[in-house]
């Protein structure tokens, strides 16, 4: 028997293309929340935009984004509309970003060129997986660095210290999540994650879809 919720998904769907509702379906069922990147106030439009479309292209579906001393605010024509796929948790202070991760079990990864430890390779994949990334210039912050577990770098074989930040970020989180795809690990979305997701992205894909909800809700009551 289904769920109400399932009923208001089916009850949308009818108002989407059936290739629509494929995309979705098939995207969901390659996303993960086993690994995670977590952004700490990034102040270059561009770059933010560019994080986010690379998140969804590899299939991760939580982007933490701490915004101190600089507000989140990609450039849509960068993102090519990534955003509406993700999940985004917005922070004013890292403590509440890392109160959440480590509420969720994340093993916290700080990313740095200058900082010896593993790399996409080498860096254990068992945990559930928070990446850290800096801003532009100065990096991560003093409070995220202590607070990570472990560090990242992505080796490097000519005379210029690092990449760009977006860039590091598609390296390393390309090479992680092909380890964690090809592993036994239990990767994917759970079937009510999946089931959560599909009415979210339905009702962003639906003009008005509060109208159409408002109709589901009455003839319910009938």
């Amino acid at each position: 028997m289904k769920t109400v919720r399932q009923e208001l998904i089916d009850y949308l769907g009818n108002h989407l293309t059936g290739n629509k509702r494929d995309k979705i379906r098939a995207a969901l069922g390659e996303r993960t929340r086993h690994l995670t990147v977590l952004l700490e106030d990034l102040n270059q439009p561009h770059n933010a935009s560019a994080c986010l479309r690379s998140c969804d292209c590899f299939g991760v579906q939580d982007v933490h984004v701490i915004e101190r001393r600089h507000p989140f605010q990609p450039d849509n024509d960068v993102a090519m509309g990534s955003n509406k796929w993700l999940s985004i948790h917005r922070y004013h202070q890292p403590e509440s970003a890392l109160e959440t991760l480590r509420a969720r079990g994340y093993h916290l990864v700080a990313t740095s060129p200058n900082a010896e430890g593993d790399t996409p390779a080498t860096l254990p994949i068992d945990r559930p997986i928070a990446l850290l990334f800096g801003s532009e210039h100065k990096g991560l912050s003093d409070r995220l660095f202590s607070a990570a577990e472990s560090t990242l770098r992505l080796p490097m074989h000519g005379f210029t210290e690092s990449f760009n930040i977006s860039v590091t970020l598609a390296l390393a989180v390309s090479r992680l999540i092909e380890r964690i795809r090809d592993s036994p690990l239990d990767w994917r979305l759970s079937e009510a994650e999946q089931e959560e997701l599909t009415l979210k992205f339905y009702q962003r894909q639906i003009a008005r879809h509060d109208l159409i909800e408002e109709e589901f809700w009455k003839e319910r009551e009938e």
